[in-house]
């Protein structure tokens, strides 16, 4: 029997690349030079859906796989590992330059702080994505095998509830007995990216992968998606208005979003856009992880060189500008080496 062709989702790739744009928002605080609202609204509410995207994406088709009985583990673990270990090396020089060569840090600190950030805290501000998704990936597998499937979705609920008063809700849950501790820690911002965040979005996908069979309806999918927007809305203003938060990282609202924003882009595939999202995707790749290091680049030449300091929203444009010239530049030369750097 002839094999079907499997569908690309093209809506997926090209949002992804959206998100990837957003990332470069909350590195970069795009409009804060023109008023401080609108400034807020484009780095801290909007952006706030990109990375919990990214997660639920990958969760979705990982998971999915997996339970289809796929041998999936191994090449995807070697693919992250791939990348992760690509770019670590990328930052590790950079910041050996800055750090040791420049500022005249001691080479054992810095041996060390790369082995802890490699491995806990992500190699560079945006890598903790890597080490994230990765526990997400072993523990959902090792659950997967040992028969506790069922009990993944309420795991992951409850340890995003608890992420919420940690930051959204974090007046209340400083107040909770051993939470409260957990919240004020210094440690709480790498818990909360693993376990708290990086985790429940992750299977977030395999809970949209079983709403998916129930919302079978475009119009529910539509109408759905339209209230968790006014959720998500109205859940940051009250929570900002009575000074709840500490940060609106994760919201109950923003959960929610995520599950109708991705049921709806499966909905509607769009193959025939398979060229455009072919390239989107490896953007949105190459745009995530290189756009640290461009803000810096693009900042010290305006600054050193053209005796310009740039504010956010010029360097906003330029780091998407030049990451997207150099995505489309990478996946145009389609070489094996290159491509590492994107897939």
């Amino acid at each position: 029997m002839e094999k079907t062709k499997q569908i690309r989702n093209c809506s997926i790739d090209i949002f992804r690349y959206i998100c990837a744009i957003l990332v470069i928002a909350i590195h970069t605080h795009p409009f804060e030079d023109i008023h401080a609202e609108l400034g807020y609204i484009f780095t801290e509410i909007v952006p706030s859906i990109a990375v919990p995207f990214f997660f639920a994406v990958a969760g979705y088709f990982y998971i999915n796989k997996l339970i289809s009985g796929k041998p999936v583990f191994v090449s995807y673990i070697k693919r992250l590992l791939q990348v992760y270990v690509i770019w670590s090396a990328f930052y590790f020089v950079f910041l050996f330059v800055k750090d040791v060569v420049k500022d005249g840090e001691s080479l054992f600190e810095f041996i060390k702080k790369c082995i802890f950030s490699f491995f806990i805290t992500g190699s560079y501000t945006h890598l903790w994505f890597f080490p994230a998704l990765i526990f997400s990936v072993c523990f959902v597998t090792i659950l997967y095998k040992a028969g506790g499937i069922k009990i993944l979705i309420p795991i992951s609920i409850i340890l995003y509830v608890i992420g919420c008063f940690g930051c959204s809700y974090y007046t209340f849950g400083v107040r909770i007995p051993v939470l409260g501790n957990l919240f004020v820690s210094s440690n709480f911002t790498v818990i909360r990216r693993i376990f708290l965040m990086g985790f429940p979005f992750f299977t977030c996908g395999y809970f949209v992968s079983i709403l998916e069979k129930r919302l079978q309806k475009s119009s529910r999918i539509r109408i759905g998606l339209i209230c968790s927007i006014l959720i998500f809305i109205g859940e940051i203003y009250l929570v900002r208005k009575f000074g709840l938060q500490v940060n609106i990282a994760v919201t109950f609202g923003l959960y929610i979003l995520i599950c109708f924003i991705l049921l709806l882009l499966l909905q509607n595939p769009m193959p025939q856009l398979e060229h455009i999202s072919s390239r989107c995707k490896t953007a949105a790749n190459f745009t995530y992880y290189s756009h640290p290091f461009f803000i810096f680049v693009i900042s010290l030449v305006s600054l050193k060189i053209c005796r310009i300091a740039l504010t956010q929203t010029p360097l906003f444009i330029l780091t998407f500008l030049v990451t997207l010239i150099l995505g489309l530049c990478i996946d145009k030369i389609n070489n094996k080496y290159l491509n590492l750097l994107v897939h």
